[in-house]
């Protein structure tokens, strides 16, 4: 599987994915991720709360609001192991348990055509 860092608030579910910059983090943050990770999987995990954006009865937007319980870092966003895809992949992945490869939708038939003809594509 692959992966591609992006910095900035949280934006994956699981804390493994997930690594805090301590240098711009509050302690109070980075406790908070090392919480999340313990407790991942378990009733006693706490998501990060994360950013929201409020808007008027006309659909205007009024604010942004940027949060975050686990600081600011480095997200893993799992990717497409296709030839040159590396579309980041959310609950769409495909995965060939031939190779152990993830695939987005639109590289997937390309994938599994080249496993049917006996050779590997994507």
């Amino acid at each position: 599987m692959s992966y591609q860092p992006v910095y900035g608030f949280p934006c994956v579910s699981n804390p493994h994915d997930f690594s805090p910059d301590i240098e711009c983090s509050s302690p109070a943050e980075i406790a908070a991720h090392k919480e999340a990770c313990r407790t991942w999987g378990t009733k006693d995990h706490q998501p990060n709360r994360g950013c929201y954006s409020e808007y008027d009865a006309a659909g205007t937007l009024v604010k942004h609001v940027t949060r975050t319980s686990w600081g600011i870092g480095v997200n893993l966003l799992h990717c497409c192991d296709g030839d040159g895809c590396s579309e980041p992949l959310d609950d769409d992945l495909m995965t060939c348990h031939d190779c152990a490869r993830d695939f987005c939708p639109h590289c997937w038939p390309l994938h599994e055509k080249g496993h049917d003809d006996g050779h590997e594509n994507g």
